[in-house]
Parts: structure tokens; sequence; C-alpha cells
């Protein structure tokens, strides 16, 4: 009797478990899929387009306070922007809103001058690359994961990735180089290496604007150096959440939250966007 009645509490725990997880995956089964929507012209073009970010609102539920409350920002072409504040601020949310994974509450977002609702998620996801905190590595080899699998994938272009990346000489030392398999999540890899080829992926796609947060937390000083150098050669627009020093000296644009809201917006000595060294 008592085994029979411990094995019975132990379906209905399981019964209420199941439960939990069917409203956690309905979450994402009930999800209205992304509308196809035209080719925009913007699309094929080759200039590096202005971001305005104009009154940007957002929370996660109505129950819960605005994480970010009439955010405005315009970042030119070509510019390196750094957005810093401690954690819990907001600024991955507003990294996830221009990416487009999330819609504000209010306020709007131009791309080029084209608010992003006409522009269309996929013609703006194919403009930009990004890293972005805790992401996966996947089950391949290593120049599967920086080609994204790509079906006829370029090396000679992911070996230039790498180098960027400034991991190209530790995967040619590895001994099956670019053909080296790597385990779920990249767990044969060190933190500092997965952060590299995640960014060698990003850039393999040619992308106009690079958004980055916190993708050199696991590289030491010098590491973290070389990288900053080589992405800051550029002809690219990046956007960075950072809290390390020499990361945010690397931008020429320094962006803080505060309270949802955009308390400073700073800009180096020195530096310049790629629009004002035309002009």
């Amino acid at each position: 009797f008592a085994t029979r009645v411990s094995a019975l509490i132990d379906k209905v725990v399981e019964l209420k478990m199941l439960r939990l997880q069917a409203e956690r995956l309905a979450d994402i089964v009930l999800t209205a899929p992304e509308q196809e929507e035209a080719a925009h012209p913007l699309r094929r073009s080759t200039d590096i387009p202005v971001i305005e970010l104009r009154d940007l609102s957002f929370a996660y539920s109505d129950a819960e306070p605005d994480v970010l409350c009439g955010v405005s920002l315009r970042i030119g072409p070509g510019e390196p922007v750094a957005i810093v504040r401690p954690a819990g601020w907001g600024k991955t949310t507003l990294l996830k809103l221009i990416l487009g994974i999330h819609a504000p509450k209010g306020g709007e977002m131009l791309i080029g001058g084209v608010p992003l609702s006409q522009l269309g998620l996929r013609a703006w996801r194919d403009m930009v690359g990004v890293v972005m905190q805790d992401e996966p590595l996947f089950s391949g080899s290593i120049s599967d994961n920086i080609s994204f699998f790509d079906l006829q994938p370029d090396m000679d272009w992911v070996m230039h990735c790498a180098r960027v990346a400034s991991v190209h000489d530790e995967i040619e030392a590895m001994p099956m180089g670019y053909h080296t398999l790597i385990g779920d999540m990249g767990s044969s890899l060190s933190g500092g290496q997965k952060q590299r080829i995640l960014l060698a992926r990003a850039l393999y796609k040619r992308p106009k604007i690079l958004l980055l947060d916190e993708a050199t937390s696991a590289l030491d000083v010098e590491g973290e150096r070389l990288v900053n150098q080589a992405v800051r050669q550029l002809a690219l627009t990046r956007v960075i959440v950072a809290h390390r020093p020499e990361t945010i000296a690397s931008a020429g644009r320094v962006v803080a939250l505060n309270g949802g809201r955009v308390a400073q917006d700073l800009r180096s000595v020195g530096h310049s966007t790629n629009s004002e060294r035309e002009a």
C-alpha cells in the first residue's frame, strides 16, 4: 500500500510539473509567427543606415513598471556607441528592441529614415550581426558554426572573420583546424574562444550594424584589446553593451542609461563617424 501511495504522489507531482512546462511552452507555440514582408529597397543599398530611436518605451508585462521609458537616440553611419550602466537598467532590453526581438510599447525606430514596420524585420536583420550574452554554439565543426551551417561556406571569408576576431591562430593549432568538432553549447572550448567564434559568426554575414552584448567579457585584457582594435577598423556601426573600461574606451560615444532613460550622451574627443570624416 505504501509503495503504491508513494508512486501515486510522484505521478501527481509529475503532472503538476507537466502543467508548468506546458504553460512555458505555450508562450512560444501560441505566439503568432512573424509576417513575411516584401523586399525593401534599403535592403539592397550598400550604405550604412542611420538608426534613430524616438521615445521608445517597453515593459515585460502590464503589471510591471517600464524597463525603458522615452528613450531617444540617433546613431550615425559607422558610429561606435557604448551603452553603459549597472546590470538591470535595460541595456540588453534596448539591444533586443533594436534587433526587433521585442516590440516597443510606445515610440518607434527608424532605419535610414524608414520606420521598422515598413522596412520589415527580415530586411533589418539581414543588415545586423549580433553577439548576445550566453549565445550558444551548436554541435558541428568550428567552420560550421562560423558560417552558421551555410550549405556552401566561403572558407576564405570564414578564416578572415576568425582573424578579425583574433581566434584564427588558436583554431589552426587544433588537431583538425576549422574542421574540429565541438560539443553542445561549445563545451569543448574556453569561454574566450567561444566568444570570439561567436563574433566571427556575426561578421560572416557581412553586417552593416554590429550589436555586441558583453561580447568580450570572458577575454583577458590583451585579448580584449586585440579584438577591439580589429573590430574598430571595420566599416560598420557598432552598438556595444559593456562594463569593462577597455571596451568602453574603444567606442567614440558613451550613452549611460538611468531609470530607463538616457541620462548621459558623451562623445570622446578625437573620435568621429564615417560620415563626419567624409565631410
